[in-house]
């Protein structure tokens, strides 16, 4: 029974890592996208100040905010998939 659960932990671990890459690849692709983004979202958060627009930095700070917990969502998940293919590797080693 343990063979039979290291084969199918084998025939799942190579497709854990082959998600993880291609997460890998389009989170640094996005984050190359949004970067300049979150500049010009910060640039027109200090003009928002400076007129005094209140309602129009609200919006932007949620905007910014939800890109930033974007990226720390995909950090996690990426630190998850990055977890299991280790187990699944100690498993299938074991």
């Amino acid at each position: 029974m343990k063979m039979f659960a290291k084969i199918m932990a084998a025939i799942g671990f190579v497709p854990l890592k082959a998600v993880g890459k291609i997460i890998e690849i389009l989170a640094k692709l996005i984050s190359i996208l949004t970067g300049p983004f979150l500049v010009f979202i910060i640039c027109c958060g200090i003009y928002c100040v400076v007129k005094a627009n209140w309602q129009s930095l609200v919006i932007l700070a949620l905007v910014g905010g939800g890109c930033v917990l974007f990226h720390v969502l995909i950090g996690f998940l990426l630190g998850a998939i990055d977890i299991a293919g280790s187990k699944m590797s100690k498993f299938i080693r074991s």
